[in-house]
């Protein structure tokens, strides 16, 4: 008897712990950041390799931000003055690099980096919260896996510059 009672206390325990604790599986929450305006980021960077690197940044940026019901994004810029806070970045750098190399040409992995300046204001009092102007993303390919291996690693530098903006943005509060 006493055995069934205590399986059963801890049964209780197991169900009832996960519905107080507040648990949230992204790890984070936006609900101190208010509404804010992001414009396009600028991209200086130059090449035919990758194109329009500062508009696919924005917009997996707008998408993820737009996920948190608890965030309004403005990118308007009459808009501009509805937003509690400002995220502004620029698309500084693209690097494409040889990795790695076998003497047979054979095998080669490439390294693609792209670097970002970011600048996180609250407008109310005209306050940086953070900046950084070396974020970067970074993503491997082989050779043989030609484009689709190119944008795969392309898609990892975005997605990485694009966490790292939100932890750091989430973190900031």
């Amino acid at each position: 008897m006493r055995g069934g009672m205590a399986a059963l206390g801890g049964l209780l325990i197991a169900l009832l712990l996960p519905a107080g604790c507040g648990y949230n599986t992204t790890g984070r929450s936006g609900a101190n950041v208010g509404d804010i305006y992001i414009p396009f980021f600028q991209d200086q960077t130059t090449g035919e390799r990758a194109t329009d690197l500062g508009t696919r940044i924005t917009e997996r940026l707008v998408d993820e931000f737009e996920s948190d019901r608890s965030i309004r994004v403005y990118r308007a810029e009459n808009d501009r003055p509805l937003a509690q806070k400002e995220l502004v970045g620029i698309v500084r750098r693209f690097q494409e690099t040889v990795l790695t190399r076998d003497p047979n040409q054979a095998g080669e992995e490439y390294r693609v980096v792209v670097t970002c300046q970011i600048n996180y204001r609250d407008l109310a009092n005209d306050r940086v919260i953070w900046q950084d102007s070396n974020l970067y993303g970074d993503g491997n390919y082989q050779l043989s896996e030609g484009e689709e291996g190119f944008d795969r690693a392309l898609s990892e530098c975005i997605k990485e510059i694009v966490d790292k903006i939100l932890d750091k943005t989430i973190k900031a509060w």
